[in-house]
């Protein structure tokens, strides 16, 4: 216990030779390790305290020795008052980050594209990560056994009486990832990443009703029945009977987009509804500021993603940006003017990052790669 006594007593000297200025390189190199040390360690709220107080006595003392000329009061207050900011400066030091560096090209390679995974929330607001769930096996929680089946379908059974059992979930794909569902009417939902779709585990009469919160390709079966299959975004609703379709829905865009490759959809503003879209193949529904409007579009931009796809139509790079940043889970920040010459072409989604950043800067999108404290890699593009 006596030599840890030795070596506080020594730092709180540190410190006071360190607010007087007259402490050496190496002095205040080891100061700094130190703190740097205790941050890293973690210090409680006690032991800072502690710290605190010691190191202001120590400080005091050595302002009143009795070598030493008199000074004022107020210094006194001045010198406890900095002792503390001090202090306070370097316990902050765990919760600051430090600055951003180069990126490596390991720590750039070491950044996969995205792969299959989602999670599944219960009713009960039990999560399940899929990536955890092979094909044909089947977990049980409380009274329901949840099977992905060959297809990757996933089904819904009561242990008790092995029927099918109704309850509302949601699946979430997050950042670089994406997963393929099957509902129980035979639809086939693809999910991008960070994206979010609720829906009953299984269809009762009327209505098929599913929320999406994100991007999804949907290819709708027909019922016998012939009941509507409804998509809810915010704002927003889709209905149709059988077809092929991608929703666009990211919250922190200011628009939803639903483009149609097959058959016929609906797409509606529950709070307008004289403002009904009827959309073609080949047409995309925009809903924005609450206005709904319909145009002709490049079908193959649109699902690109599902394709593999990074698409850039000369025009839409900064959109691009935004699901590379989704796909990668990396920040970007896009600075390059818009007058300047964009892109055209298409990027494999299938590359680890430095790849992928190679090939941007071949298309003259220059790209600076820096790494946090936390490992995070972020993008600066001009």
């Amino acid at each position: 216990m006596e030599p840890v006594m030795n070596q506080m007593n020594e730092i709180y000297k540190q410190i006071s030779v360190f607010l007087h200025r007259k402490d050496t390189v190496q002095e205040r190199k080891e100061l700094f390790d130190w703190f740097e040390k205790q941050s890293e360690n973690g210090i409680s709220e006690a032991e800072f305290a502690d710290i605190q107080n010691n190191a202001k006595k120590s400080l005091i003392k050595d302002i009143q020795n009795p070598t030493r000329k008199i000074i004022q009061l107020r210094t006194v207050r001045y010198m406890v008052s900095a002792a503390s900011i001090l202090l306070i400066g370097f316990a902050a030091l765990q919760f600051w980050p430090k600055p951003e560096s180069l990126a490596t090209t390991a720590q750039l390679a070491s950044i996969p594209s995205g792969k299959e995974r989602a999670i599944i929330t219960l009713g009960d607001g039990k999560r399940i990560d899929l990536e955890h769930l092979s094909l044909n096996q089947s977990i049980q929680t409380g009274d329901v056994v949840i099977k992905k089946d060959g297809n990757g379908q996933i089904s819904y059974h009561d242990v008790k009486t092995g029927k099918i059992s109704i309850q509302k979930n949601s699946m979430y794909t997050p950042k670089g990832a994406t997963y393929h569902l099957t509902l129980s009417d035979g639809t086939l939902v693809t999910l991008n990443a960070d994206s979010k779709i609720s829906y009953p585990t299984s269809f009762d009469h009327g209505d098929r009703e599913v929320e999406l919160r994100g991007e999804a390709y949907f290819h709708v079966r027909k019922t016998t029945n012939r009941s509507k299959f409804i998509v809810k975004t915010p704002g927003q609703k889709i209905e149709v009977l059988g077809t092929r379709f991608n929703v666009n829905a990211y919250p922190e865009t200011d628009k939803t987009q639903t483009t149609l490759e097959e058959g016929s959809v609906v797409v509606s503003v529950p709070d307008a509804p004289q403002s009904n879209v009827y959309l073609k193949p080949n047409e995309q529904a925009t809903l924005q500021h609450g206005t709904l409007n319909s145009r002709h579009i490049d079908i193959e931009e649109v699902l690109s993603w599902k394709k593999g796809q990074f698409y850039f139509n000369g025009n839409n790079t900064e959109e691009v940006m935004q699901q590379i940043a989704r796909w990668y889970n990396i920040d970007i920040i896009y600075k390059r003017s818009k007058s300047k010459d964009q892109y055209s072409g298409t990027i494999p989604r299938n590359l680890s990052l430095n790849k992928l950043i190679e090939l941007l800067n071949y298309a003259d999108l220059n790209t600076k790669a820096l790494v946090g404290d936390n490992s995070r890699i972020k993008l600066i593009i001009t």
